[in-house]
């Protein structure tokens, strides 16, 4: 079974209610990837806040004391003791706070590489199915651009926590000078909580919105930032095109972004009137309080600087717990995003693929790619046997490739049969089924490390093995040029890199045919093997190829029929059908599609 992920087109909603199960997911999240850190944090923000009561309290006293000292009951002596008190006070409170931040600052890289690595793991484990659905590649996107949330998350989990801390403790000041004042200080968390839950609603539904178009802009930047793609860009002078669409695009998510700014922005503003309404209502109750003589003048004092200390931490916490709703719905994308990751799992064959290799089957194999509105196989039979050289030919679109992909257990068919010996292959772990196999596609990737690794690759158990990568490079004709390289088999291939050397088409495909070799598997596939090489090359290559192969099996897929003539059997595909079956000279006999295709071609040799 294969995981299928459908279009997502909203957003869940996340609100004040879900605050509570934010706070849990968030700490679950810091505590995993940074115990010390968060406690450390924590505690410091704790030690912080105490302080900040304690200064409240302490300065009460200091101010008492020089009103004593005015007045001429007391003396500057008495007011000593309190600022030294003050002043080691506010000292423990800055170390506090600057401590506090930097730990803080790890903290939030801690849980970035560990939200990095969840998404890594669903990645990696995903079947390359879902590589084909869009919604998959929207849900990585989001993942990627949203990397600063997990900072945000934390920053926001840390901000609540000071602010609570910080209020619970100029509170238990404040109560022990004026107690009416606390429903009032109450009200400032509203607006500011409101005007941040909403700002954070808004954006993350722009951010939803936007994501398949920053993807088509990623897409853009990329081909006109690629050495992949300069040569093209530049030789169909391309560059002003897509960089106009590009361009385009990013006008559409700065017009659609300042359409989103300007409405929480009138909604933020209104937030901040409140806030600034409350805090002034509360410093006249102060006031009024004072000239009753209800509170004495050294309390009043105090207790304005513990209003707008008590005002500030508590918008705080409005800001923070807005904030984290806010990464909070990143938070929710990403704990969806990473519960694919048991469904994967789940829906993974657990079978132990046969010891070695004797025969392959496809029986009435058909498969549809995901996005795709008609099959790419149909009712496809073949059959491999160990040692044998067999071919797939067929125009472009026949289904070649993506036979060959299941055969290598890259997907499995939607109906239809693969065993391998006997054993039905979609019981198997593909991890198993993929370690007897070696595949090298038209498109082989170049990895830009060094000539070794890229060999080494085949098979990284042995990567180490130099003298196993040498012979697999001999094998491939790419021993030669690569001791004439810099540093040898140690070269950094890829100019993108400081000291990398670039090769030739030809010379990556000898690479790559080297990965090949070098991985020992029973059954190697190799899709369009010779397509960069010269032709002296091509024909060196596949005289060799059995005694290059001996002993193991391989599929060979070739658009040269020149080529697939010495296979032992050749299966011509059409639309998606094996059509014609059997070796050269009984193919040009049946005077079918391979007689039409292999005499065409030669013809256009002999006309050249």
């Amino acid at each position: 079974m294969v995981v299928m992920i459908g279009p997502v087109d909203e957003p869940p909603p996340v609100g004040l209610r879900h605050l509570p199960r934010l706070c849990r997911h968030a700490l679950s999240i810091a505590w995993t990837a940074g115990r010390g850190d968060l406690i450390l944090s924590t505690g410091l923000q704790v030690v912080a806040g105490f302080g900040l009561a304690g200064l409240l309290l302490i300065g009460q006293s200091a101010l008492q004391s020089v009103l004593d000292a005015i007045s001429g009951s007391g003396s500057l002596s008495d007011v000593l003791p309190w600022v030294l008190a003050m002043s080691a006070v506010a000292a423990l409170q800055s170390l506090a706070g600057s401590l506090q931040r930097e730990r803080q600052q790890i903290l939030g890289e801690l849980v970035s590489r560990y939200i990095e690595g969840r998404v890594l793991d669903v990645t990696v484990a995903a079947d390359l199915a879902m590589f084909d659905e869009p919604e998959f590649h929207n849900r990585v996107q989001r993942m990627q651009m949203s990397g600063n949330q997990a900072l945000n998350m934390v920053f926001g989990l840390s901000g609540l926590v000071r602010a609570v801390v910080g209020v619970t403790a100029a509170l238990v000041a404040i109560v022990a000078i004026a107690p009416i004042l606390l429903p009032l200080l109450a009200l400032v968390v509203l607006p500011a909580w409101f005007a941040a839950s909403r700002r954070g609603e808004a954006f993350h539904k722009f951010f939803w919105k936007m994501t398949p178009r920053d993807r088509e802009r990623h897409y853009l930047g990329g081909l006109l930032q690629s050495r992949g793609s300069a040569k093209e860009v530049r030789a169909f002078g391309l560059a002003g095109h897509l960089r106009r669409r590009h361009d385009q695009l990013y006008d559409e998510r700065i017009t659609e972004l300042k359409k989103v700014a300007r409405k929480q922005l009138v909604v933020t503003f209104g937030a901040n009137v409140m806030i600034g309404a409350v805090l002034a209502a509360t410093l006249l109750v102060v006031a009024w309080l004072s000239l009753r003589g209800t509170v004495p003048l050294a309390a009043a004092g105090i207790a304005v600087a513990g209003v707008a200390l008590v005002g500030g931490r508590l918008a705080e916490a409005g800001w923070s717990a807005g904030a984290l709703t806010e990464a909070g719905r990143y938070l929710d994308d990403y704990l969806a995003f990473t519960e694919l990751l048991p469904r994967v799992r789940t829906a993974r064959p657990t079978g132990t693929a046969p010891p070695g290799f004797a025969r392959l089957t496809a029986e009435d194999v058909t498969f549809t790619y995901p996005t795709a509105p008609e099959p790419a196989l149909r009712g496809v039979t073949l059959e491999v046997a160990a040692g044998e050289v067999v071919a797939l030919v067929g125009e472009n679109g026949s289904g070649k490739t993506t036979l060959a992909k299941l055969l290598a257990g890259l997907y499995r068919p939607d109906a239809g049969t693969i065993r391998w010996d006997g054993t039905d292959m979609s019981t198997v772990d593909p991890d198993g089924w993929h370690d007897h196999v070696a595949v090298i596609f038209q498109d082989f990737e170049r990895f830009h490390l060094t000539a070794a690794d890229n060999i080494g690759l085949g098979r990284v158990s042995a990567a180490d093995d130099l003298d196993a990568i040498k012979a697999a490079a001999r094998q491939a004709g790419a021993d030669g040029f690569i001791e004439e390289l810099p540093k040898g088999y140690a070269t950094q291939l890829g100019p993108e890199f400081v000291g990398g050397t670039d090769l030739s088409v030809g010379q990556w495909q000898r690479i790559a045919l080297a990965r090949a070799f070098f991985r020992g598997a029973p059954f190697i596939i190799l899709d369009e093997p010779t397509a960069s090489l010269d032709a002296r090359a091509e024909q060196e290559l596949f005289e060799r190829i059995r005694s290059l192969l001996a002993a193991r099996t391989v599929l060979l897929i070739s658009h040269r029929f020149s080529s697939v003539r010495s296979a032992d059997r050749i299966y011509v595909l059409d639309a998606g059908k094996v059509v014609e079956s059997g070796d050269h000279d009984a193919l040009m006999a049946l005077g079918g599609l391979y007689a039409e295709l292999f005499t065409l071609q030669a013809a256009a040799y002999v006309e050249g």
